[in-house]
């Protein structure tokens, strides 16, 4: 027994596996290595058997050896279970575990399929998939495509109806499981009619958003039963399909429990925000959990539009539509309403009808004409007592009861008509000659708290084990048929005590109903019945039930669930009144009256006398109803092929990586799972195929002569397991089959028992064997290793020796070596040196003389530039005395012209004055006493008079030009300043902006250079007018000298001619009036002329203009018009002239300045 592996029973885990370390009192008291499997150690404890909930012998693990893949096997698990040697609960739970964990989700139980959940889309669903499946599947891995093509070929071969059962608890993936499978099917359909295909997928989200619902276990779970049957044609062709419910969880239209949430498509119209039913700004009674929820990656809204496609792919009109919806918004303003007491009667109430909700409820539940008639129906009910209608009020509690009530029953009904339309739409029952039922339903439940809904759950689940455990005896005696055994009894635990218990006339359902049809029928007096008459029923946990008077506690075939009784009479009940009704049957609403529409009432037969029933009577009860569909379901799943798909759900958390022992293996008994291996295993509990029990116990056959050669499997089999037991073939020991040996109970463990005791004696002696070798081998390695130390010792002495005398050798080498690197280091540091200092002295006699040269080029470049400067300077003065010479000049002779002008004014005056004391002196005597001479003389004169008007006249004329000559050289010197002051400011702004401006300035200075051009070419006619000037005045002055010698002549002939001396002194006068003392006064205004031009230079220099540009500045003077004062007299002046002379040099200057400016910018 020691080295057993085997699974002790554990109070956290359920099961653990362990290792046999030591075994006392028999194998009843083991001593333990467990393995704890959430941190992966180990701790040594004791087991005894005989103690309490511990089980007669532990259960043995399945050990593979590598010869049939343990390496693979061990990863992923076994396929199939029914092939482990050792098939038992905890042996199940640990290979589901492995495959889990490989994300390996299905698993095989003989014919059954054990699906569990994995949280995670895999990739085994594609349509390659399907076709793989579709042909030979003995490869294959475990799929419910398997179980679904199965199904198939059964129904297309032998023409039987077939039917796969899935069952599970909620959040398992029944509903998931299904919807793969009729995917499956309708892809093995010959050339299937798409579009039936089409609105039968299309039905299981519509389904899931009236059916599904969001609860603390699954996000998506089904809240009703559905049974689908897929109908098929001759051919094999999907031509329809036809849905049923069953018990559609009602109570949560008005409540939900804590973090779950009511039906999905109350938060699917929430979402849709449509202002006809006023649903998106309010928090509903009805809904608890109002958040979003994400189901698929898809929101509430987004599913709302598949809702509504799939309800326009199924046929429904909109008009239809819209009244179905209206109905569900109704239902959530519903259960806004609420009551109050009448003022003028306290024992009656009303609804608020100032709530919007009220208004909003009666116009979308069709009441919006005779809102009252509601109001009135759901605050008092009718009661009929022979001959008299009473109207009795109800309470607020009681009001609101009747509310709920409603709303509950308006949902269900609405449900049914929807299953009703989709069967309408996909049903086609003329065409159909086989069917597949898929029944999706809930699994056994179980909680803290368990009400009618459990109670009626955990009876269909009793109805379906029944049906499982019929399905699985049947199975088994087909495998012991087919392996050649014959007949075996196989004993199982048949619950058909419990259904009696429930279903008898007697039975719990009995009296459920008729404590509902007891007027004062209540929950206690139910379950005080179910107590005391089931008093002596094994399948009444009395202990239990005493610990309550509201509890009773039932054993189910998954385990003992206590009930309490709370609701159970009117959740029976559920009876609306019949005032309720028949409002009901009147609304607007045009689905809400045909679904309320009153059934017609069947005439009583006349020849029939028999009374009417208790039943009857008070109407049908909920569990009459489901007890009836559950009744139909069982005879139509007994004339199918039965098939079997059990969906695990790992965890809680909807993790794809946690397993949960405890939970797992809840479900595996809950689901029946467990009860059916007990069964497969009844008569045989183990079994083994011939080739591994050979391979297995082959070794310990004590015989030395072998089997016959000639012998086959099965007779070495037979002889081996014959010798080895001491007992020939028998159903107590073991059976030989066509395939596998069956082995009674405990037989193949005390084989086992004894082969580890084999091997451990062998392994023992093997054990001594590999000991003496080891030790020789020892011995021998010590001695090799002595002696290879003693010459390791002696080499390494040796060695030692050898190197100390190398070492010294090089100690000497290296010194010598480094004395004789020390001195030429220290040579060849004198050169460097030396090399250093020469480089040094150079670069510093190179620097010198650079920096002397560089020196001298600078005092060279100063004198050139010192001399330029001064010839430039002296240019600027040669040319400005020029200029002051040629206004000098040019003042001279506007004074002279001015003085000509005078003297002319007065030469015509003397004329005049000749003239008339010519005529005042010409007498006939003074005429007789004249002689010829003077006549002409006194005509000599008139002409000479003649000749001074004209030459007065002509230098007027000249003095006028000259005079306008003077004032056009003055505007143009004054537009000129103002030219050159407009530049100085465009200088000063190029100064500041040189980088931004280049090319405006080259703008500035190419306009510049046209303007002095323009200037010198007018400088240029304004000097050669200055010279015809001059040359005039040569000329008036040579006609001067000659007017003079004229006048000389005339005095000369008039004293010839002996003229009076008052006339001689009158002419001389007259001359000497016009031009007194020319040469004076020439000489005096030549020198004024000299003041006043150092004058207007000084004055010129002081008021001048300068303008600077760049680092140096250059000096420009503008000739302005300035006024002398020589003698106090005022007298105009014109330096224009200093400007035009000093033009060329102003120039050079400004285009140096320029090239200066642009270089520094480059």
């Amino acid at each position: 027994m020691e080295g057993a592996k085997v699974y002790v029973p554990d109070a956290k885990a359920v099961w653990a596996p362990a290792t046999v370390l030591r075994a006392e009192d028999g194998g009843k008291r083991l001593l333990l290595r467990v393995l704890d499997e959430a941190t992966k150690t180990s701790a040594d404890k004791w087991v005894d058997l005989r103690d309490e909930g511990m089980p007669e012998a532990l259960p043995l693990q399945n050990v593979l050896d590598a010869k049939h893949g343990a390496a693979t096997l061990q990863d992923v698990g076994v396929e199939d279970m029914c092939s482990l040697n050792h098939l038992h609960e905890p042996a199940i739970v640990f290979n589901l575990r492995t495959r889990f964990a490989v994300q390996c989700p299905y698993t095989y139980t003989g014919s059954i399929v054990v699906a569990i959940n994995p949280y995670a889309w895999l990739n085994l669903y594609s349509k390659e998939t399907q076709r793989l499946y579709a042909g030979d599947r003995s490869g294959l891995p475990p799929h419910v495509y398997a179980t679904s093509a199965a199904a198939f070929e059964s129904m297309a071969l032998y023409d039987r109806p077939q039917s796969i059962l899935v069952s599970g608890e909620s959040g398992a993936g029944k509903t998931e499981t299904v919807k793969i499978m009729m995917e499956h099917l309708a892809s093995l359909s010959t050339d299937p009619n798409m579009s039936i295909i089409d609105k039968v997928l299309k039905s299981n989200p519509l389904l899931e958003a009236f059916g599904n619902a969001k609860t603390v276990r699954n996000d998506n779970s089904s809240r009703f039963g559905k049974f689908t049957q897929l109908q098929f044609d001759a051919d094999q062709r999907m031509v329809g399909a036809k849905c049923r419910h069953y018990l559609l969880e009602k109570s949560r239209v008005i409540g939900q429990a804590e973090y779950e949430r009511n039906y999905h498509i109350f938060y699917q119209l929430k979402a849709s925000k449509e202002p006809e039913w006023a649903l998106a700004e309010t928090t509903f009674t009805y809904l608890r959990d109002d958040a979003p929820l994400l189901l698929d990656g898809e929101t509430d809204a987004t599913r709302y539009q598949t809702t509504r496609d799939a309800l326009s792919t199924i046929g429904v009109s909109f008009d239809e539509q819209m009244a179905l919806l209206n109905a569900l918004a109704g239902i959530l303003h519903l259960g806004q309403v609420a009551f109050a007491t009448k003022a003028e009667n306290a024992e009656e109430c009303a609804p608020l009808t100032s709530s919007p909700h009220w208004a909003h409820a009666c116009r979308l539940l069709g009441f919006e004409v005779d809102p009252t008639a509601l109001g009135s129906a759901l605050c008092s009910r009718t009661v009929k007592a022979r001959m008299e209608v009473y109207v009795v009020p109800l309470t607020i509690d009681q009001a609101t009861a009747n509310r709920d009530a409603l709303a509950k029953e308006v949902y269900a009904r609405l449900f049914g008509h929807l299953v009703q339309r989709v069967n309408e739409s996909i049903s086609n029952d003329e065409a159909m000659v086989g069917h597949m039922d898929l029944l999706d339903i809930f699994g056994f439940e179980a909680f803290e708290t368990n009400r009618f809904e459990q109670f009626c759950i955990n009876f269909a689940n009793e109805k379906l084990q029944q049906k499982f455990t019929h399905d699985v005896f049947k199975s088994v005696q087909d495998e012991y048929t087919q392996e050649g055994l014959g007949w075996t009894y196989v004993s199982f635990r048949d619950n058909q005590d419990m259904l009696d218990m429930l279903e008898a006339p007697l039975g719990v359902i009995s009296l459920l109903n008729d404590e509902c049809i007891r007027p004062m029928g209540n929950d206690l007096a139910f379950c005080s019945k179910v107590l005391s008459t089931h008093d002596a029923n094994p399948r009444l946990d009395k202990q239990r039930a005493r610990l309550s008077a509201a509890h009773f506690a039932l054993r189910h075939y998954a385990g003992t669930v206590m009930y309490h009784v709370e609701a159970f009479v009117d959740t029976n009940k559920d009876a609306l009144s019949s005032d309720v009704l028949a409002l009901l049957g009147a609304s607007a609403n045009t689905i809400i009256a045909s679904v309320f529409e009153p059934a017609p009432i069947k005439k009583p037969s006349v020849l029939g006398g028999r009374r009417q029933s208790t039943a009857s009577f008070m109407g049908e009860t909920v569990i009459s109803k489901f007890k009836a569909q559950l009744t139909g379901l069982m005879a139509d799943i007994s004339d199918t092929q039965t098939h079997y798909i059990r969906c695990i759900k790992p965890n809680s958390a909807k993790s794809s990586t946690l397993y949960d022992v405890p939970g797992v293996i809840e479900q595996l008994r809950c689901a029946g799972v467990v009860e059916a291996i007990r069964i497969s295993r009844a008569a045989f509990p183990n079994k083994m195929s011939h080739e591994r029990f050979l391979q297995r116990f082959f070794v310990m056959w004590k015989d030395d002569a072998p089997p016959k050669s000639g012998a086959t499997v099965a007779t070495a089999c037979v002889t081996v397991a014959s010798g080895l037991l001491g007992a020939p073939e028998s159903k107590d020991t073991f059976v030989m089959g066509s395939h596998h040996m069956y082995f009674a109970a405990n037989v193949l463990e005390d084989l086992e028992h004894r082969r580890i005791l084999f091997v451990q004696d062998r392994a023992i002696a093997i054990q001594r064997v590999f000991k003496g070798y080891r030790v020789r081998k020892m011995y021998t390695r010590v001695r090799s290793a002595i002696v290879r130390l003693q010459a390791n010792f002696r080499r390494r002495q040796r060695r030692r020796r050898f190197q100390l005398v190398r070492r010294r050798c090089i100690l000497l080498q290296s010194l010598w070596r480094g004395r004789h690197a020390r001195s030429a280091l220290h040579q060849h540091k004198l050169y460097t040196s030396a090399v250093v200092l020469q480089r040094n002295w150079r670069t510093y006699k190179a620097q010198k003389s650079y920096l002397r040269l560089r020196a001298a080029v600078v005092a060279i470049q100063g004198q050139i530039k010192q001399r330029k400067l001064e010839a430039k300077r002296k240019l600027e003065a040669d040319e400005l005395a020029k200029q002051q010479s040629i206004e000098h000049e040019l003042h001279v002779l506007q004074i002279r012209l001015d003085e000509e002008k005078a003297m002319r004014a007065q030469m015509e005056a003397a004329n005049s004055t000749l003239q008339q004391q010519l005529q005042d002196e010409q007498r006939p005597s003074s005429l007789a006493r004249g002689s010829a001479d003077d006549l002409s003389l006194l005509d000599d004169s008139g002409r000479m008079l003649s000749t001074l008007q004209l030459q007065v006249t002509k230098w007027r004329d000249l003095h006028a030009s000259a005079s306008h000559e003077l004032e056009g050289l003055r505007s143009e010197n004054k537009r000129i300043k103002e030219a050159y002051t407009a530049a100085g400011a465009s200088f000063a702004a190029l100064n500041q902006h040189n980088k931004q401006q280049s090319k405006a300035n080259l703008r500035l200075m190419s306009t510049h250079a046209a303007l002095i051009k323009s200037q010198e070419e007018k400088m240029k006619k304004y000097i050669k007018q200055v010279h015809d000037l001059k040359e005039e005045v040569r000329l008036s002055k040579a006609s001067t000298l000659h007017d003079d010698s004229t006048q000389d002549h005339v005095l000369q002939v008039l004293r010839d001619a002996r003229v009076s001396p008052d006339v001689l002194a009158k002419v001389r006068t007259c001359f000497d009036g016009s031009a007194p003392t020319y040469r004076l006064v020439v000489e005096a205004a030549h020198m004024e002329m000299r003041y006043d031009c150092r004058h207007e230079v000084e004055i010129d220099e002081r008021h001048s203009d300068a303008y600077s540009i760049g680092e140096g500045s250059t000096a420009t003077t503008a000739a302005t018009t300035n006024w002398a004062h020589p003698q106090g007299k005022m007298r105009p002046s014109s330096t224009s002239s200093m400007y035009y002379d000093d033009e060329k040099h102003r120039k050079s200057k400004i285009g140096g300045m320029f090239k200066k400016m642009f270089k520094k910018d480059d």
